[in-house]
């Protein structure tokens, strides 16, 4: 930890736009992002937060998507990606590895409740970094809506 975070020789920096990215990080608004919303495999009741979840940003957001490798999505949000991160019920093993990227890349793994995750964090909200305009202010408002549509309730 401290060292930073590279792929093929460069630092990532989630703040930094790129041609290859799919967008540009760099001052995002809800109605811009493109968000992973992870699906829990197993509990029915995580499956149903999770399912109004896409409902309650699916006319808000660019787009969504729904890709199950937690570390994977991370590591794409630490590159700038995707916007943001949302999942349910994971494991230490699930997130460990993503957690080091987005955090040595600049960006923020967060609780339901806005605060610093920790690998025992069941539920995590991934953005990118902090000096991205509006990183927090997309936080915010994706608990603000998550919140709204009792989408942490299972």
């Amino acid at each position: 930890r401290g060292g930073g975070c590279f792929l093929n020789g460069k630092r990532l920096n989630s703040n930094e736009a790129q041609d290859d990215k799919i967008h540009k990080i760099e001052g995002i608004k809800l109605n811009e992002a493109l968000i992973n919303v992870g699906f829990p495999a197993v509990k029915d009741s995580t499956l149903r937060a999770s399912s109004r979840a896409v409902a309650a940003l699916a006319t808000k957001v660019r787009g969504l998507r729904m890709i199950a490798s937690a570390s994977q999505v991370m590591a794409w949000v630490a590159q700038g990606k995707l916007s943001a991160y949302i999942s349910w019920d994971l494991n230490a093993w699930d997130v460990a590895a993503g957690m080091v990227i987005v955090e040595e890349s600049g960006g923020k793994v967060s609780d339901f409740d806005g605060n610093r995750a920790d690998v025992s964090s069941r539920d995590l909200i991934v953005t990118c970094n902090e000096g991205c305009e509006n990183s927090f202010g997309l936080k915010d408002e994706i608990i603000s809506i998550l919140k709204e549509n009792d989408c942490f309730e299972y």
